[in-house]
């Protein structure tokens, strides 16, 4: 079952991010350029890209974290935990392809949406593996009277 909601949490992430993907896009020219062939293209390839970074990077370092503490309180951690910490590598990539392959604000934008998936997709995690506010869990994972 917390699989089938990771994936949601994911599917909302995706859609956060091709919001504000098609949100840039918008006003960035005031709504002259905004084609389906832009948002496609930028929202396939952040889609693509994050879809590994959250298999790869974001679940194992969200669960290391999640062992490390005991908990997942309080959410912010993990938020920074994949929307900054666990971007870096593509931070750093997308600054050095600037003004090589890409422009200062195609760069930017991708930094932003992919900021903005993985501080989603880490707010998704800490909903999916929240405890109840009330009841003590022993180690087995069952709660104590």
């Amino acid at each position: 079952m917390k699989l089938i909601k990771l994936f949601l949490s994911a599917i909302v992430a995706w859609t956060i991010g091709i919001a504000f993907i098609c949100a840039t896009l918008y006003f960035s020219n005031g709504g002259v350029d905004f084609t389906l062939t832009d948002v496609m293209g930028f929202g396939v390839m952040a889609v693509v890209a994050s879809g590994l970074l959250m298999l790869v990077l974001y679940l194992p370092s969200l669960y290391w974290l999640k062992r490390r503490r005991g908990s997942v309180r309080p959410r912010t951690g993990f938020m920074l935990l994949t929307g900054l910490v666990c971007n870096l590598p593509v931070f750093i990539v997308l600054v050095l392809l600037i003004n090589r392959k890409m422009v200062l604000s195609e760069a930017l934008g991708f930094m932003l949406t992919f900021a903005i998936i993985g501080c989603a997709f880490g707010f998704g995690f800490t909903m999916v593996h929240r405890t109840p506010e009330t009841g003590i869990r022993d180690v087995q994972n069952r709660y104590l009277p």
